[in-house]
């Protein structure tokens, strides 16, 4: 199976696996990135196959401000009592990059599977169903991010290629 295939079959047996009344994320496809949001896109659910590597990756990641990512984790951290039964031992709060936090596990594989797809899935849907709640409970303001202001049009960006003669 290939990256993509794997992908949007995690993508359709999860969101088939949750609740009726469950809330449904907005989505952003990124080729072999899914990520899925409640209104914040800066906190998003993201599975990415990496066949490279035999891994598939699926977390609850926090990309905004280094202070609100900091918030997320610390309020992920107090639920973790809560969490480590129901989500299960493989899954890990890290620090992810210097300023990235995230809570996710993998999954190794030497084969993108149907049987693979099924387990992550299952995860995945678990993972939304457990966090979901959490993520619209918090009881703090999140630092956001302040949006880049809006070129000019036609305006072109100091590191863009310039189109060839």
């Amino acid at each position: 199976m290939k990256a993509r295939e794997f992908l949007f079959g995690v993508e359709e047996r999860a969101m088939a696996a949750l609740p009726p009344a469950f809330p449904r994320p907005e989505r952003k496809v990124m080729w072999t990135i899914l990520q899925l949001h409640f209104g914040d896109p800066d906190v998003h659910f993201e599975l990415q196959p990496q066949p490279s590597r035999g891994l598939v990756e699926l977390g609850l990641h926090f990309e905004g401000t280094p202070e609100a990512n900091d918030l997320w984790a610390a309020y992920i951290a107090e639920c973790a009592t809560d969490l480590i039964g129901p989500l299960g031992p493989d899954w890990e709060l890290e620090a992810w990059t210097p300023s990235w936090r995230r809570l996710h596990r993998t999954f190794a594989f030497s084969q993108l599977t149907a049987e693979l797809a099924d387990e992550v899935s299952g995860e995945l849907a678990k993972a939304l169903t457990l966090l979901q709640p959490l993520i619209a409970a918090v009881p703090f303001e999140a630092p956001r991010r302040v949006p880049a202001p809006a070129r000019e049009a036609g305006s072109r960006r100091w590191n863009s290629r310039k189109p060839r003669a």
